[in-house]
């Protein structure tokens, strides 16, 4: 197994997440980025791999067929979860005026 970590400068309520994933070679790659470097997106996981000779961020796409497991911080999700339900409350709210 392939442990890769970057370049994170995590504030403690933003949390990590770590992807473990089969690269095409069929070696297991084991990447920690900070939870905003991280998405799920047409069914490919996408982070924040590194950066190129300009200082510009090199994105990796993985299939989600690739992918063993996706590990995140339980407070980030907790506050994903709590924003999601503040946002649908206030949709709610602004219905019912």
């Amino acid at each position: 197994m392939v442990d890769i970590e970057t370049n994170t400068d995590t504030e403690p309520a933003l949390g990590t997440a770590t992807i473990v994933y089969e690269t095409p070679s069929e070696d297991v790659e084991h990447v920690t980025v900070d939870n905003d470097r991280i998405a799920y997106f047409q069914d490919h996981w996408l982070f924040a791999y590194g950066t190129d000779d300009d200082g510009n961020d090199v994105v990796r796409r993985v299939p989600k067929e690739s992918v063993h497991y996706v590990e995140r911080s339980v407070e980030e999700i907790e506050e994903t979860f709590e924003s999601g339900l503040e946002k649908a409350k206030g949709k709610l709210e602004e219905l019912r005026d």
